[in-house]
């Protein structure tokens, strides 16, 4: 009897090993559409507390045609806002980044991003967003189009 309790501990520790799923940042484009995390994160590892710290897609119509505008939808990069401040993260694919890779020296979960303040201008408006997309723009290297 001890025998059949102590391979069933053993099946359940194995079960629990194998089913731990990997921490998912749940990324959604400007079209709505979820891409994958390794995509943007350098090794598949989504950081600890990214969805916590970078907050969620902007849902704002007329600053997602502004960014739509800028950066092509199909070239999927982020555009997200910190919940509890004005503060937006373009988040860039690992492909059109230059200071991201294994030659780098880079660590699991690393991504690039550009963050964009409206801390200390009121409210954002499209104009101003333009101007400060137009400027993240000529750091982004369009390499796989």
């Amino acid at each position: 009897m001890a025998k059949a309790k102590k391979e069933e501990e053993k099946a359940v520790e194995v079960t629990a090993v194998e089913t731990k799923e990997k921490s998912s940042a749940n990324l959604k484009n400007t079209s709505g559409k979820v891409v994958e995390d390794k995509d943007y994160f350098f090794g598949g590892n989504v950081p600890p507390g990214f969805n916590a710290t970078c907050g969620n897609p902007v849902d704002r119509e007329e600053l997602l045609s502004v960014f739509n505008k800028v950066f092509k939808p199909e070239d999927d990069i982020l555009f997200y806002k910190q919940s509890d401040k004005e503060v937006y993260l373009i988040i860039i694919p690992i492909k059109y980044s230059t200071t991201i890779g294994d030659f780098n020296n880079s660590i699991d979960g690393d991504f690039q991003k550009h963050a964009i303040s409206f801390l200390n201008e009121g409210s954002v408006n499209p104009e101003t967003l333009r101007g400060k997309l137009e400027r993240v723009k000529k750091f982004v290297k369009f390499s796989d189009r």
